[in-house]
């Protein structure tokens, strides 16, 4: 490799030599980097070009885009996603005029977490190999400030930071054939132990996505086993999968939502008395009265919708905090919400504000899984009801939208 590049950069040289200097010059720089790229690409085995969902507007429809493949760099890792969650709101950030909101640059390829195989590591990686399974987050935070950070691949926040974050080196998401991601973004899945010991099937992890994000605010708030748990609304992906996390922590859990359907799914996960349902009747007292038959409350787990600031249940849950109790606000109101003052100050209640995950959290989410005290996947009754490819975004984005809560949908970019 080494010959063929230096006989490239001889004959390059000598075809720019009658060239004007400064032409030549530029030129000469030019191959030389383009050389070094290349052998960079074959010394890690990777091709030229990969290929990514490139949207250019949320009012038209995307491309199948072939663009030129990174080198891995200091702190950036080259994975290859197998399977790539679809938020069930999809067509309202991407398509449809993005209804939602969402803050991104464009031309974009969305996509935020995913299981993937490690294609390439760079210089500065310890422990991760080529070929290792692993587990990359949608949460891209600023290395030297980790208060700041981005959705990869969906919302470049509101800050400078943010949004200088989101528009440089971590711009797309992974509903590609490659990717690239942060280092210290990546965790190794033990393939030997999750795969081999204990049976799952590797597209069971697309599911992490939906349970680091609750861990993340079960964990701030700390949860301890024994302790009686409100998680509300209970029905979501996120927040059914935060149901789950909270049996494992040894927590009761007094799951709450309208979907009576997935309220009795909910119940059946554990042993009678482990948890407890209650429907949002859409009036405050009523609401409390249905609480009170558990007794006060030490966790309320808020990880309520957008449209859900005027909802009975917030007030409700805050008022079934017992002495000492916590909130913890996970959810996606943009609004403002009245609270009980009083009720709060007299009884000596936190209130703790989450956005997403730590690392180290991810990292813990994954032990309690790989020890089999955390169950996902089919044996905690989560249905992967839809894989596509990538040119398939259309039927898989009305599919995830069609989706419902222990469902979810998923892209594989390089099949299966």
């Amino acid at each position: 490799m080494y010959i063929r590049t230096r006989c490239a950069l001889h004959l390059a040289w000598n075809g720019l030599r009658k060239q004007p200097r400064h032409k030549a010059l530029t030129s000469y720089l030019f191959t030389h980097s383009l050389s070094i790229k290349m052998s960079a690409l074959e010394e890690h085995s990777l091709p030229e070009t990969y290929t990514g969902l490139l949207f250019h507007s949320p009012s038209s429809p995307p491309t199948l885009a072939t663009l030129p493949t990174p080198v891995p760099t200091a702190g950036t890792v080259i994975v290859k996603p197998l399977y790539s969650i679809i938020v069930q709101y999809a067509n309202e950030i991407f398509t449809n005029g993005n209804p939602r909101g969402y803050k991104y640059p464009l031309p974009l390829v969305p996509g935020g977490a995913c299981v993937a195989r490690v294609a390439a590591v760079p210089s500065d990686a310890t422990s991760l190999k080529p070929g290792q399974l692993v587990f990359v987050e949608i949460t891209v935070r600023g290395r030297d400030d980790p208060s700041i950070k981005i959705l990869r691949g969906f919302n470049e926040g509101t800050s400078e930071g943010s949004r200088r974050l989101m528009r440089g080196e971590w711009r797309n998401g992974c509903w590609v054939t490659l990717a690239t991601a942060p280092l210290e973004s990546v965790h190794a899945l033990d393939e030997d132990v999750l795969v081999g010991k204990l049976g799952y099937k590797i597209e069971e992890f697309g599911s992490l996505s939906q349970f680091v994000v609750p861990y993340g605010g079960l964990a701030d708030i700390g949860l301890k086993p024994g302790e009686t748990i409100l998680i509300a609304p209970a029905t979501g992906a996120f927040s059914s999968a935060a149901v789950h996390i909270a049996l494992a922590m040894g927590a009761r859990v007094i799951a709450m939502g309208r979907n009576e359907t997935a309220l009795v799914e909910l119940k059946k996960l554990a042993e009678p008395g482990r948890v407890e349902t209650v429907k949002i009747s859409g009036d405050v007292q009523e609401d409390i009265n249905a609480l009170a038959k558990f007794g006060p409350l030490d966790v309320y787990f808020d990880i309520s919708p957008r449209p859900a600031s005027k909802s009975s249940h917030i007030r409700a849950g805050i008022m079934s905090l017992g002495p000492g109790g916590r909130m913890s606000l996970m959810g996606g109101i943009p609004d403002d919400i009245g609270i009980p003052y009083w009720h709060i100050m007299h009884n000596g209640i936190t209130i703790k504000g989450t956005f997403m995950n730590t690392i180290q959290q991810a990292k813990d989410l994954i032990k309690l899984i790989e020890r089999g005290v955390l169950k996902v996947g089919s044996r905690a009754g989560m249905e992967i009801s839809g894989k596509y490819k990538l040119e398939d975004w259309e039927e898989a984005f009305r599919a995830a939208a069609e989706g419902g809560p222990g469902k979810s949908v998923q892209f594989i970019p390089n099949g299966e």
